[in-house]
């Protein structure tokens, strides 16, 4: 209803204007219909609401809560949606849904797990500058990749990766996916392949280690395939200048370098197979003991002389090569 105005004539006393019945039932229809809006009942004004300069106050039983209004710098306005709900506040603790945050700055975020009795904490370092994070474009579903936790990684492209102790499982492949290396786990293995790279004028080193004493190395083919040396082969050499040495087991070839005549002794190999190999350089002769020999009980590397031996077992021992080329006794 337009609010009703009381016509009041012209002059006093005119007899102009509205009589006395028609203003007074103007001033009931005008009070009537703000008790409507104050009270939704035209006969009595609400006791829970009211106006103030600071907003409008509902007054509760215990607390009053005030609506209030902040003034700002310009023109604003509030749109409430066309809908039931419950208005979120920043400081109250409430539940959003179907709620479209744009750019939204997040501090300290938790994410409640399956149940929500839990919650993922997610933590930030400090930046230098803004950062960007750009997620991949999925085409199925899948999960985030952590230090500390068991995942399994597929279609991954490491490029330069320090990897410590890495553990793999059947082989390392090529860039076409086929088997460069193949490796075999044994079980309760305590011995094991040690590759050393090396600096100027180095020879580089792969060497078997493990925690027996003493470890061998083994090389082999496929079936009837045999080791093929691609370039030349050297010996690591020990070089003899004392007399009654004991011949080194662990090199291949033993040089004696003395000036007189001399004695050398010799224990039992320790794999079927293994050679030795005796150059004499210098002037004397040397007299090599093995301690068990098939060809008798010593031999002589003569002045300039070569002697090959390989060990046969220790039934047999050291057996000459050519013994019709050496001294035996």
């Amino acid at each position: 209803m337009a609010r009703q105005n009381i016509n009041r004539g012209t002059t006093a006393n005119d007899g102009t204007g509205d009589t006395l019945r028609i203003a007074a039932g103007k001033i009931n229809d005008n009070f009537g219909e703000l008790y409507n809006l104050l009270g939704g009942d035209s006969a009595q004004v609400t006791t829970k609401m009211s106006l103030s300069d600071n907003g409008l106050i509902f007054k509760g039983l215990t607390y009053n809560t005030t609506l209030g209004f902040v003034e700002g710098s310009a023109a604003v306005s509030i749109n409430l949606p066309n809908e039931s709900g419950t208005v979120a506040l920043v400081g109250g603790t409430q539940t959003l849904v179907n709620k479209t945050l744009t750019v939204p700055i997040l501090t300290s975020p938790q994410i409640n797990d399956t149940s929500a009795d839990h919650q993922y904490l997610v933590g930030v370092s400090e930046l230098a500058a803004d950062r960007t994070i750009t997620l991949p474009l999925l085409t199925t579903n899948d999960e985030f990749t952590f230090n500390a936790h068991t995942q399994t990684l597929t279609n991954k492209t490491l490029t330069s990766p320090s990897i410590v102790t890495p553990k793999i499982t059947t082989a390392i492949n090529d860039v076409n996916s086929a088997e460069i290396i193949r490796l075999t786990p044994t079980s309760s293995a305590v011995n094991e392949i040690q590759i050393s790279n090396a600096a100027t004028t180095g020879v580089p080193q792969v060497a078997a280690v493990g925690t027996d004493t003493n470890v061998s190395l083994g090389l082999s083919g496929t079936g009837t395939g045999l080791v093929q040396i691609q370039t030349g082969v050297t010996y690591k050499s020990e070089t003899v200048n004392a007399n009654a040495q004991a011949i080194s087991l662990a090199r291949t070839m033993s040089i004696f370098n003395l000036g007189t005549a001399s004695t050398a002794t010799l224990a039992n190999g320790t794999e079927v197979g293994q050679t030795k190999t005796f150059v004499n350089r210098a002037a004397g002769a040397v007299t090599v003991t093995p301690t068990t020999f098939f060809n008798g009980t010593s031999f002589t590397v003569k002045q300039k002389g070569i002697v090959n031996c390989v060990w046969v077992d220790n039934t047999d021992g050291w057996m000459l090569m050519m013994p019709k080329l050496y001294t035996s006794s």
